[in-house]
């Protein structure tokens, strides 16, 4: 059967992140992927040098047009638009939608330059989301500007350090539902971020339960990790899968 996610991200020129990563992810799991690009960059292993966003109304109208044929089960949302109202019009159509949303708040990169400076303008998207999966800085930033609204969400938080170990958390209303723990290592690979959350959507849209969708997907990073290269002269890996 011919299913589709949909993935509403950043454009990353290396194909390590980015909606180029979460299409191939979904590709991993199964599912056919469509996408809504919020904006264009210029990156390499080394960090983003430039971000340019696309016009509100060519991004309102992509989603649109893909929504009027595509009938998708699940979406994905990465880099957030800059704009406060492009992100109102997204929150109201995918309401509409009523399939999993979840949403990976991009909001700087590994390296380089910084994606949003406005918090306030992705708060659309924080309220339309079933899920957030914010990394531990990413965290850390939405907890102290959002307060109540984040801790009353279902978070994964990913990648909190504590010496030489590295934690994943399932939260639900401040709650941690399950935690996974990780021997740190070295690696820099790119897109772990999209990859975690474009493969935990797609274990929701398959009916794998909250605690296993979550588990799965921190094992599927596992190996993405495990399954990645570099060229020389890169700073981050390139993952194989």
């Amino acid at each position: 059967m011919e299913e589709f996610l949909m993935s509403i991200a950043g454009f990353d020129p290396t194909g390590g992140a980015g909606i180029l990563r979460d299409i191939r992810t979904f590709w991993n799991f199964g599912f056919l992927g469509c996408g809504a690009l919020t904006a264009n960059t210029v990156q390499n292993t080394k960090g983003v040098k430039e971000v340019e966003f696309v016009k509100g109304e060519f991004l309102i109208s992509q989603i649109e047009k893909v929504l009027e044929e595509v009938p998708v089960l699940g979406v994905k949302v990465g880099l957030p638009h800059r704009e406060l109202k492009v992100n109102l019009y997204i929150k109201e159509k995918l309401e509409k939608l009523q399939v999993p949303i979840v949403f990976d708040p991009v909001v700087a990169p590994t390296f380089g330059k910084e994606f949003v400076n406005n918090l306030k303008a992705i708060e659309p998207l924080i309220d339309a989301s079933d899920f957030l999966t914010p990394n531990e800085r990413e965290y850390t930033l939405l907890k102290d500007f959002f307060k109540e609204k984040v801790s009353g969400k279902r978070l994964i938080v990913k990648g909190i350090k504590e010496g030489n170990r590295v934690y994943d958390l399932l939260i639900e209303r401040g709650k941690v539902l399950a935690k996974v723990e990780h021997q740190k290592d070295s690696l820099e690979v790119r897109g772990t971020g999209c990859a975690f959350s474009s493969a935990f959507l797609c274990l929701l849209v398959k009916g794998s339960k909250l605690r296993e969708a979550f588990k799965e997907a921190v094992n599927f990073v596992r190996e993405y990790r495990k399954k990645s290269f570099k060229l020389k002269g890169w700073k981050q890996g390139y993952s194989l899968l």
